[in-house]
């Protein structure tokens, strides 16, 4: 057919071109309705190319009841208008070559399709829906060149805005990504802002974002967090606008699956693992077909396409960032992967620095742990020193008024009032003598004569040392003792004081008939040769309030007791590389347990 006053389209043509108070879609759109009226089509649609991918992904046609451009996905060389925009020449087929994203009103016989382009650069395809199987006239070809001329000014300023608003958007992405990091210092904080940019506005980034920890002592990639967009998926809801931000959320179920993997740092084992190994993004498009394939993986995060973005920092790599499409299936592009590579880059030196200032701040407390213990043995050597001379000076004249008060009850008769004083006078200086020879000994530097001892015969030692009053107690002893244990390298003499104390603090603890529990067994500290002794008691146990002190010098719950007996102990078994530790039994009382290893 003929145009019948091309001036008067070409004139229009232009104007609408040159709108620039109009959006680029409603210049387009408007275009698409003259181009349709005048060369009587039923419908006209401009398709717009992807500058990177070469595939058309919008489209505004003058079928359309709104201005709004639509998406698409037509590849090149697919449909009539991907076979135009490949080839870049005008194309008229059935509509049955149509690919199902091209618009048809379904009364068209023919689609007749056109490049468009500008100064040698493809920028999309002209659309006409036809009733009939007439071509253009010649002169109809000539007027729309020039018209098409016009709308591909429209549309390569349509590409250049995009392009600028694109740019700005990842540079106020980078900026806020910038500030995220800058923002803590706190490990946790840091990973969960930085996975929130990714997953967070509209559209995000990203449907999902993991990120992995490396641990090279074990050998693996820890999953610290995972966080899924909130983006809406109905597609039947109206778009939001690009000013209102969606926040991510920290899906409970997603983040404990991720916190719950462990992937070996072997490339041949997983994609993730490869990433961090090569130091490279890598973009794993097809997740059960790659080689090698983690069964585990896919089963955890499905078989949708993810990249890893490595963390290195320094030329150290700390972990890596894995994120996903799978909540709306759409491509990983191009542009969004060049800004995660970014993103990784900032993050890594982020976390490492977050990382290292963890162990400087462990470091300080563990230095302040120290000064303080340091500061409290210094305490305790001046007041032993102090105690050790003060017992000196009371023993000698101790020992006189002891051996007075012997050589008084030995004039009286046991019936008389005298004896009873004297005999009073006895006791409390036995009781003072123990105390000092604790102060003493406590004070004083020990040394370790090593020989080689049997730990079941020492505790028979202490037991038989302990005889006469658990005999008067009627205290039931319950041995359990392991046979063919290996002897140990140690002072016997010093362990046999350790066993007849934890034997005697039983004693005092339990009302007549108790049972005191003895066993022995093999054990391990440190990964040594060990053996171990459990003394039980029948008692009432240890106040949780006091258990943390019971090994303190000077601390004590008895009406009498010096609070050095348990400081001994402790003191000669860590001096003989083993442990103690205390409980109270599920069925009453405490229970100690002493691990000593079989050489020092």
């Amino acid at each position: 057919m003929a145009v019948h006053d091309p001036y008067t389209i070409l004139s229009s043509a232009i104007r609408i071109a040159n709108a620039t108070e109009r959006s680029h879609d409603e210049r387009l759109k408007t275009l698409a309705l003259l181009i349709a009226e005048a060369f009587g089509a039923l419908s006209a649609t401009f398709y717009l190319l992807d500058g990177d991918s070469r595939v058309i992904v919008r489209k505004i046609s003058s079928a359309f009841s709104d201005i709004c451009s639509r998406d698409c996905r037509i590849p090149g060389g697919r449909g009539i208008v991907g076979l135009c925009a490949s080839s870049g020449k005008p194309i008229r087929q059935d509509c049955a070559g149509c690919h199902p994203d091209e618009v048809v009103t379904g009364n068209e016989r023919t689609i007749a399709a056109f490049p468009v382009s500008c100064q040698g650069q493809s920028l999309g395809v002209l659309a006409l829906g036809f009733a009939h199987d007439a071509p253009l006239t010649d002169d109809d070809r000539d007027m729309l060149a020039v018209v098409l001329i016009e709308a591909a000014g429209v549309m390569r300023c349509k590409r250049q805005l995009e392009s600028v608003e694109k740019r700005i958007r990842e540079l106020s992405f980078l900026n806020r990504i910038n500030g995220v990091m800058l923002s803590t210092i706190e490990l946790n904080r840091l990973i969960h802002l930085l996975l929130t940019a990714l997953t967070s506005d509209q559209p995000p980034l990203f449907d999902r974002a993991m990120l992995f920890l490396l641990n090279e002592r074990a050998g693996i990639l820890q999953g610290m967090m995972g966080i899924t967009s909130a983006r809406q998926t109905d597609s039947d809801a109206p778009p939001e606008p690009r000013t209102k931000r969606r926040f991510p959320v920290r899906n409970v179920d997603f983040d404990s699956v991720v916190k719950a993997t462990r992937l070996p740092l072997d490339a041949s084992l997983n994609q993730i693992s490869r990433a961090v190994l090569e130091r490279t993004l890598l973009h794993v498009q097809h997740p059960d077909q790659e080689q090698p394939v983690d069964r585990t993986l896919t089963k955890q995060f499905g078989t949708s396409s993810y990249a890893v973005a490595p963390l290195v920092s320094q030329d150290r790599v700390v972990g890596a960032i894995v994120v996903d499409n799978r909540l709306t299936d759409r491509p990983l592009a191009g542009d969004d992967l060049g800004i995660l590579h970014l993103v990784s880059g900032q993050a890594g030196m982020a976390i490492e620095n977050s990382i290292l200032f963890h162990r400087l701040e462990e470091t300080n407390r563990n230095l302040q742990d120290a000064k303080e213990r340091l500061l409290q043995e210094e305490k305790l050597a001046a007041i032993g020193r102090m105690a050790a001379s003060i017992a000196h000076e009371i023993k000698n004249p101790l020992v006189s008024v002891g051996g007075f008060a012997g050589r008084l009850k030995r004039k009286f008769t046991p019936e008389s009032e005298e004896w009873l004083y004297a005999d009073v006078i006895g006791r409390e200086v036995q009781h003072l003598e123990k105390m000092l020879s604790d102060i003493l000994f406590f004070s004083r530097k020990t040394t370790i004569c090593y020989t080689r001892c049997g730990i079941n015969q020492i505790i028979e030692d202490g037991l038989a040392t302990m005889a006469v009053p658990l005999e008067q107690r009627e205290i039931v002893v319950d041995k359990r003792f392991a046979s063919r244990l290996p002897t140990l390298l140690g002072d016997c003499q010093q362990l046999r004081h350790v066993f007849t104390n934890l034997i005697s603090n039983a004693l005092d603890v339990m009302e007549p008939q108790g049972v005191l529990t003895i066993e022995t067994g093999l054990a391990r500290i440190d990964g040594k040769r060990a053996v171990s002794v459990k003394v039980g008691d029948t008692g009432s146990g240890i106040a949780p309030d006091v258990r943390h002190s019971i090994f303190t010098p000077f601390f004590t719950t008895k009406e009498k007791g010096t609070g050095l007996g348990l400081a001994i102990v402790h003191r000669i078994i860590t001096n003989h590389g083993g442990r103690i530790e205390v409980e109270n039994r599920p069925e009453g009382g405490a229970l100690f347990t002493v691990v000593l290893p079989t050489s020092p």
